[in-house]
């Protein structure tokens, strides 16, 4: 997919058909924060290629911002949100690269997580071989004391 170069500002267009698809799709009061200065936060990072922590300050806390899109991953709204916005062809590339990158995110935290699963099995099978080689050593060693 094409890299675009994200300004940080979406039209109002784009941002109110954003803002239909989320409040068709959610409880979320889109009046109690600012969502918009949130979902443009995300666009600036994804687009540009930035780290999370060179957010501009105007759109918020890096740390904050990294959170709700990570809450919003975990709730597939990424996903919702490029899924709906079909019919804003720019809209929906922006948003699809969001997608792809929650996808990237997802399969590295499986990927991590799996490897847990394997380094804790691992452990248990040596603490068990190791446990059974001293219960079988202790057999097998003459007790000095008879």
């Amino acid at each position: 997919m094409k890299p675009i170069k994200y300004t940080g500002t979406l039209s109002d267009d784009q941002w109110n058909k954003v803002a239909d698809i989320l409040s068709r799709a959610t409880r979320l009061d889109l009046t109690q924060h600012d969502y918009r200065a949130f979902v443009e936060a995300v666009l600036w990072v994804i687009l540009n290629r930035k780290a999370w922590a060179d957010i501009p300050p105007h759109f918020g806390k890096p740390k904050s911002i990294y959170t709700r899109f990570y809450r919003w991953n975990e709730n597939a709204l990424w996903h919702l949100l490029a899924r709906r916005s079909t019919h804003d062809q720019e809209l929906h590339l922006m948003l699809a690269q969001i997608n792809d990158r929650c996808d990237f995110l997802n399969r590295r935290r499986e990927f991590r997580s799996q490897d847990r699963i394997d380094i804790r099995q691992e452990n248990s099978a040596t603490l068990a071989n190791h446990q059974n080689g001293v219960i079988a050593h202790q057999k097998s060693t003459p007790d000095p004391s008879r």
